[in-house]
C-alpha cells in the first residue's frame, strides 16, 4: 500500500477520524501499532510476521544492553548478536538474489532464486534497529516499553519511503494537534501529492528512454537524464513530505529529507541536503566508526568512497548502484582532498561550483535510472557518440 493509491488515502483518513475522534488518549499509542500492523496485512506483507519476531528481539537486546554494565563481555556479545541479526535480514531479504546473479556468472550455471518477498520498508526500519541497538550501547539512549519500542518500528507512515527517524527524537516530539498543526500538516501533505502527481509523472514520459538505452541517441539520453533528475527529486520529496504531513497529522514529528538540494556548490554540500536522514544516519553510523576525516587523505579518501559504495548498494541491489555510489564517492572525495580548503566564498566560485554540481550528479544518474551496469555504459556510448 503506497502513498499514491487510494487505499492510502482512505487507510490514512480512517487512522486520523478513530485516532482523534473515537480513541481515548491514553489508548492512542496502541491504535498506531495496530494500524501499523493492518498496513503490512492490507499491503499483502504476511513476511512481517518474521520481521515481527526481530522487533522483539531488537528490543530484548536492547533491554540487555541497558542492563548489562559496560565492559561486560556478554553485553559486547548481546550487541553483536543484535547487528548480526538486524543486517543479516537486510541480506537476506535484499541481496541474496544479486549474490546468487553473481554466483550463476561466476559458476556458469543456473541456480534456484530466493522466491520470498521482501518486506516493505525493510531499508528503512532495519537502519532505525541499528541506530536504537548503538545508541542504547554507546548510552546515548535508554530502552523505553516495548509500546514505544512498537510505535516507533511500526509507525506507518514513514514504513515505504522514510525518512529515518531517530528513537528518543520521535518518542519526545509528539503534541497534541492544534489548528495550526493540522492546516501545516494538510499542507505538507498536498504538496507532497502536487510533487508526485503533477511534477514527477508528468516528467516520467521524459525518462523511459534510460530503461532501453539501445534505442536512444545523444541528445534524448541527455535529456532523459535531466528530466531524470527532477522527476526522482520530485517523486521521493514528495513520498517524504506526506510522511512529514500524516505524521504532523497524528501529532508526531519526523525528520524532513530535502532542503533545495540543487543550490548546492559542491559534491559535499550536496549530501548534506539530499536524503538527509538517510546521510545523517550513514555519517553517525558508518563513517565517523571509519575514523572520519580524522585519518589522513588516503583514508578520508577509502571511508568516503567505502561509505558511499553502501549507500548505492543500500538504495538497490545490482552493480549499477554500486557503481553509482563509487562514482559518488570519488566526487566527494575528490573534492575533500583538493578543493575544500580553498577559498571558494567568490559569487562567481560558487555560481560555477553550483553549475558544475548539478550536472556532475545529472551525470551520475545514468547508473541509478537504467536496468543494469551494462544498461549504464550503453548509455554513456550514445551520449558521447561513442555507439
Amino acid at each position: 500500500m503506497f502513498f499514491n493509491t487510494l487505499e492510502y488515502i482512505v487507510f490514512f483518513l480512517t487512522t486520523f477520524l478513530v485516532y482523534w475522534l473515537v480513541t481515548p488518549q491514553r489508548y492512542r499509542k496502541n491504535l498506531l501499532i495496530l494500524f501499523g500492523f493492518l498496513f503490512y496485512f492490507v499491503a499483502g506483507q504476511f513476511v512481517r510476521v518474521f520481521v515481527f519476531g526481530l522487533d522483539i528481539l531488537v528490543f530484548y537486546i536492547g533491554k540487555l544492553l541497558f542492563k548489562y554494565k559496560e565492559g561486560e563481555k556478554k553485553r559486547k556479545i548481546a550487541f553483536i548478536i543484535g547487528l548480526v541479526s538486524v543486517v543479516g535480514s537486510l541480506v537476506f531479504f535484499k541481496y541474496t538474489n544479486m549474490l546468487i546473479g553473481i554466483m550463476e556468472q561466476i559458476s556458469g550455471k543456473d541456480l534456484p532464486m530466493l522466491t520470498v518477498a521482501m518486506p516493505v520498508g525493510i531499508s528503512f526500519f532495519t537502519f532505525e534497529f541499528i541506530h536504537y541497538l548503538t545508541d542504547i550501547y554507546y548510552g546515548k539512549i535508554k530502552p523505553h516499553s516495548f509500546k514505544d519500542f512498537l510505535l516507533f518500528s511500526f509507525f506507518y507512515p514513514t514504513l515505504v519511503s522514510g525518512p529515518i527517524k531517530r528513537f528518543q527524537v520521535f518518542i519526545d516530539s509528539f503534541q497534541k494537534l492544534t489548528a495550526q498543526s493540522f492546516f501545516q500538516g494538510i499542507l505538507v501533505v498536498f504538496l507532497g501529492y502536487f510533487y508526485k502527481f503533477v511534477i514527477a509523472d508528468s516528467l516520467l514520459p521524459l525518462t523511459e528512454i534510460l530503461s532501453n538505452p539501445q534505442a536512444g541517441d545523444s541528445y534524448t539520453i541527455g535529456l532523459s537524464l535531466y528530466a531524470y533528475n527532477f522527476r526522482l527529486f520530485f517523486d521521493f520529496a514528495g513520498y517524504s513530505l506526506i510522511a512529514i504531513g500524516c505524521a504532523l497529522l497524528l501529532g508526531w514529528q519526523v525528520p524532513k529529507n530535502f532542503d533545495k538540494p540543487f543550490i548546492s556548490s559542491n559534491p559535499s554540500e550536496f549530501w548534506k541536503r539530499w536524503h538527509m536522514s538517510l546521510n545523517s544516519w550513514i555519517k553517525d553510523y558508518i563513517y565517523i566508526f571509519l575514523g572520519g576525516s580524522r585519518r589522513g587523505i588516503v583514508r578520508t579518501a577509502f571511508n568516503l568512497i567505502l561509505i558511499m559504495a553502501i549507500f548505492g548498494l543500500w538504495h538497490g541491489a545490482g552493480l549499477n548502484f554500486l557503481v553509482w555510489g563509487v562514482y559518488h564517492g570519488i566526487g566527494l572525495a575528490v573534492y575533500h582532498i583538493f578543493f575544500k580548503k580553498l577559498n571558494l566564498s567568490n559569487p562567481a566560485f560558487k555560481a560555477l561550483g553550483i553549475v558544475f554540481t548539478f550536472n556532475f550528479i545529472v551525470f551520475g544518474w545514468v547508473f541509478f535510472a537504467t536496468n543494469s551496469l551494462n544498461d549504464s555504459f550503453i548509455a554513456i556510448g550514445k551520449l558521447f557518440y561513442l555507439m
